[in-house]
C-alpha cells in the first residue's frame, strides 16, 4: 500500500504514514480515513500577488482567491483606503509565510 499524500510505501497494518503522518486505514482495515489536520492561517508564497494575505484567507476559508481579492478591494475602497491598507499590513506581518509547494492533483509527492 502507498500513502496517498506523499507516495511512499507503507506497511499494510500501519495506521499512519511514517513520512508525513497521514492516517492510512482505521485499525489496518476498512476504507481510508482523512487525517483531521487543524487549519492554519498562513500566507502561501506560491500563490501570492503582493504579500499572500488574500491567498491565505482564501485557502483558510476554502474560497476562490479571486473572490477574496475582489472582496478585499471593495471593502478597502468603501471603508476608506487607510483602514483597508492598515488591516492588510497587520495581516501581512501577523500571518506566517508558508513556503511548501503544492502537490499537483493526481500525482503523489516524490513520484
Amino acid at each position: 500500500m502507498f500513502c496517498t499524500r506523499c507516495g511512499i510505501a507503507v506497511d499494510d497494518t500501519a495506521r499512519f504514514c511514517s513520512q508525513c503522518g497521514k492516517a492510512t486505514r482505521a485499525g489496518g482495515e476498512g476504507p481510508t480515513v482523512e487525517c483531521a489536520m487543524p487549519k492554519r492561517l498562513t500566507r502561501p508564497m506560491y500563490e501570492k500577488k503582493i504579500g499572500g494575505v488574500c491567498a491565505g484567507f482564501a485557502r483558510y476559508m476554502d474560497a476562490d482567491i479571486t473572490l477574496i481579492r475582489v472582496l478585499w478591494l471593495l471593502i478597502t475602497i468603501f471603508s476608506g483606503i487607510v483602514p483597508g491598507l492598515v488591516v492588510y499590513l497587520v495581516a501581512w506581518i501577523a500571518m506566517p509565510a508558508d513556503y511548501s509547494a503544492p502537490v499537483p492533483a493526481g500525482r503523489p509527492a516524490g513520484a
